[in-house]
């Protein structure tokens, strides 16, 4: 039994309703689903990208929320110069 039917077995057991996306490492560029029901798929997709949606806005910030400070950048140049493991010149 797959990991994902292993998820799909329990989740069954559980949830009424549920949709499992799954992204191997071997295939980065593909994915596996499982759902419980096509309907519900739909509902929890739209229902999810909603909530992603949110919340990734929060995350989000405008050149204006921050300001770069030159003396702090110089300041990092001086701390990676004192290492002695690594020449940064």
């Amino acid at each position: 039994m797959t990991p994902l039917e292993q998820a799909k077995a329990l989740l069954g057991e559980h949830y009424r309703n549920y949709v499992i996306i799954v992204q191997t490492e071997e295939a980065p560029h593909t994915f596996d689903i499982a759902s419980s029901d096509p309907f519900a798929t739909t509902g929890l997709l739209i229902e999810s990208v909603k909530y992603h949606e949110a919340f990734m806005n929060t995350f989000q910030l405008s050149e204006d929320d921050f300001e770069w400070v030159d003396e702090w950048v110089d300041e990092w140049v001086e701390e990676d110069n004192d290492d002695e493991d690594f020449d940064f010149i």
